[in-house]
This record gives structure tokens, sequence and C-alpha cells, in this order.
């Protein structure tokens, strides 16, 4: 029964009404412990034994409000903690979570007392973890949403799974053009073994997660020394019963089942992000490719010469073109059909390809007509490499049943700063101008501007 709204209240109440009753029965009690009857029913004592019930039961009450009030106190006061941890985070105005520090109780007793502050405990414990694993997966929503670039965004999202499961290392492997590469990794020290990888292999056939002990040729790098980790996790990503790749990550300790949990949830995002990622490099690439020969296209291609062209001006570095046009090709078109032109086309670009330097840029500039970028090449390189082009193409035969079709390319070069231009447009000119002399010259030549 509740007398007031306070417990300590009713509890005081309570406690000076028995020490009341207290002190009315003591005196009739007293006369069977052998005090005499003048003494224990005279009102004086009476009241003495009253008083002494009151006191004792304000006593108590003071002790109960210090020794079960206090802790009652500090439990308000962490549970308003905890409270404003929750509307600023609702709010979005705080990062903090509770730590053991600043929402546990002292546990200091082993009765219901101390079995409240434990259960409480647990509970911010569980709670702590859940706002912990929310601002893991809004960082995690967040990466995955700020990259479309295929491969930023695996670099991005290895690095946040690694630290989100205490893992040492990691790679992301992926299914590119029917091959199997990896598109990412950290710490990994050989990371060609992992794309021969039987268990890795095995996860693509059967989308299965492993759980598996380190093999021997893969070693992850300490921070001192290289060390094998005792567990190696290999999670599938699939979109729609479509594998897209796995994620390959390695511990010292053992992966838990709440990491294995927190894992499978991130898997479910991952998929998706790496299916758009895949899409959108697809899309690039459409746009970009020359979608008969599978080089760049013109579009791409201009929009690269206009970089590697002020590039080249800014540092002060040559650049130079070669552009190159099959001879008679219209010719070729009506005698053998619009098909072997085409394997014909495939196939020069094919083997000027092959002729270019590591980072040279050969786009379709037209119908039969192609451009080469040559960054850092002066006028004698551009001569070299398109006279290397010339015979290349001079000397190949296309077949077409038991005919033998051979074709011919004549080309102009150009180069910056040996020209005196002011813009890329007249770059691209000066090269077109020179090819034009080649084919009016003879044909099957390298010519120079």
């Amino acid at each position: 029964m509740r007398l007031t709204k306070k417990i300590f209240n009713d509890l005081a109440i309570l406690m000076v009404a028995f020490g009341v009753m207290v002190g009315v029965v003591f005196p009739f009690f007293s006369l069977a412990l052998g005090v005499p009857e003048e003494i224990a029913l005279r009102p004086i004592y009476f009241f003495a034994c009253i008083l002494a019930g009151v006191a004792l039961g304000l006593m108590n009450i003071t002790l109960a409000k210090i020794i079960i009030g206090r802790p009652m106190k500090e439990l308000s006061h962490k549970m308003r903690h905890v409270q404003t941890i929750l509307i600023d985070k609702k709010n979005g105005d705080s990062e903090e979570i509770c730590t053991p520090e600043s929402c546990f109780i002292e546990v200091n007793s082993e009765d219901e007392l101390g079995e409240g502050a434990d259960a409480f405990n647990g509970l911010v414990g569980a709670l702590s973890e859940v706002l912990q694993t929310n601002n893991e997966i809004n960082e995690f929503a967040r990466v995955l949403t700020s990259h479309l670039e295929l491969e930023t965004l695996a670099q991005e999202t290895l690095s946040q799974l690694i630290g989100n499961v205490s893992a040492n290392g990691g790679a992301i492997i992926i299914e590119k053009n029917g091959e199997i590469v990896v598109a990412s990794a950290i710490g990994i020290k050989n990371t060609k073994a992992l794309e021969s990888n039987e268990r890795i292999l095995s996860t693509f056939k059967t989308y299965q997660r492993q759980i598996i002990d380190f093999p021997d040729d893969v070693i992850v790098d300490g921070i001192v020394v290289d060390f094998h980790p005792k567990s190696l996790l290999i999670e599938p990503i699939s979109y729609k019963n479509v594998i897209l790749g796995v994620v390959v990550l390695a511990s010292t300790n053992e992966f838990s089942k709440s990491i294995m949990d927190k894992l499978t949830f991130f898997s479910k995002s991952l998929s998706l992000a790496f299916r758009n990622a895949m899409t959108h490099d697809q899309m690039q690439k459409l746009a970009a490719i020359d979608g008969l020969t599978g080089v760049y296209n013109r579009r791409f291609g201009g929009i690269r010469l206009q970089e590697e062209y002020g590039r080249a001006i800014r540092v002060n570095s040559p650049i130079s073109l070669v552009m190159f046009d099959i001879d008679h090709f219209k010719k070729v078109n009506d005698t053998y059909g619009h098909l072997v032109g085409d394997r014909i086309l495939i196939n020069i670009a094919k083997l000027a390809t092959s002729a270019l330097r590591e980072g040279d840029v050969l786009l379709r500039y037209g119908g039969e007509e192609f451009l080469c970028v040559l960054p850092g090449a002066n006028q004698q390189d551009a001569r070299q490499i398109a006279e290397r082009i010339r015979v290349m193409v001079m000397d190949s035969v296309e077949r077409n049943g038991e005919q033998e079709i051979k074709v011919t390319v004549s080309l102009g070069t150009a180069t910056v700063p040996h020209s005196d231009i002011d813009n890329f447009e007249e770059f691209i000119k000066l090269a077109d101008s020179a090819m034009y002399t080649a084919k009016e010259t003879g044909r099957n030549r390298v010519i120079s501007s």
C-alpha cells in the first residue's frame, strides 16, 4: 500500500509507526522481563519507549537512505546519462557511445541491489554494442554510397571491413571480364596467390562462406615481423544469386559469432554497392570504348588528349600524335564486304595497340582512321612508333576463304613543343595534315610535320 508518491517517505512513515507500536507494546513486554509494574506502567516509561521506537525508526530510514538511496540515485544518474546519449544520437548531435567508465554502475553487493546493478550494466553493454554497430553501419553505408569507381570502392570498403571486424589484413577479389583479379589488398604480401587459391576459387563456385586455417602460400605483414594469422575468412559477395567477388579477411584471433553476424549484415549492403559499381564501370567503358575495335572512341579519346596536352604544356614535356588511315579501305569493303572490312579494322587496332608503349593511348578517330596519343614522346619517338605500326600492318594478312587480303596504312605525326601551335585542336589538325600528305605522296608511308 502506498501512502505518498515517494518510497522513502512511505518507508519513514511506516518505520515511525512501527516504532510507536513497539514503544506502546514494550512496557508490557518489560513486565514479562521482570521490570516492576510501578515502573513499566508509568506514563513516562511509556513515553520513553515510544520515543525510543520513533528514534529507531528514524535511524533505520536514515541508514536505508545511505545504504540504498545512494546506489538508487547513482542508477538514476546513469540512466539519465544514457537517455541523453540516445536523444543526442537520435537528433544527430553526438557520436558518443556508452563505455564502462561513463555508464556502468559499480557492483559491490551480492543481493537484489547487486543483481539490479549487474542487470543494468548488461543492458547498457548491449545498448552500447548496438550503438557501436549502428555507427559502423552508418559509416559503412556512407563509404558504399560515396564511391562508384570500382577500385576506389574496393579499397575504402576493405579498410572499413578490416577495422570493423578487427582483422589484420585482407583482400577483395572480383570476377572481371571472366578473370579472377584482386581489386584491393591490405597487408597481403602475395596477392597473386589469392587469384589461384583453391579455397577462394571454390567460394566463387559454392557461394558459401568459409573459415579456414591460414594457408602457407600467403603471408600477412605485421608491424614489425611477418606472422601467420589464426583464421582466414572468405565471404562471398553475391547479388541475386550471381557471384560478384569475395572478401578475404585474416586475423590472429578467431572470428567470433558477433563478428560473423556483423559481416553477414555488411555483405548484403556490399553486394548492392559492388553491383552498382560494376554497372557503372561497364557503362563508363561502353561510353569510352569503340564497340567494334575495343579501343577508345573519339569522344573519350578527345578528353584524354586534352588532358595529356594540358599536362605536357604545364610541365614542358613533349607529347606526340600519330594519325593513320587504311589505304583504299572503301575498295576493300566494296570487294570483300563489310564483315571482312570489320575484321581488318579489328586486326589493325590490335597491331597498333601492340606497337604502342605503356601509357600510350589508341583511339578510333573515324571510320578507318585511328589516332595514337603518345605522352612524353619526341618527334623521333613518334616516327619510330609510326614506322613500327606501318610495317606490322603491311606484313599482316587477312584471310577470306582461300583469298589473302593485305592492306597498308598512311601515317602522319605531330609533336609538341617541336611544332608551333596554340591548342590541342591545332595539334590534331597538324597530325591529320601530315597523314594526308602521306596519302597524297604515295601511301604506305610516314610523314612527320
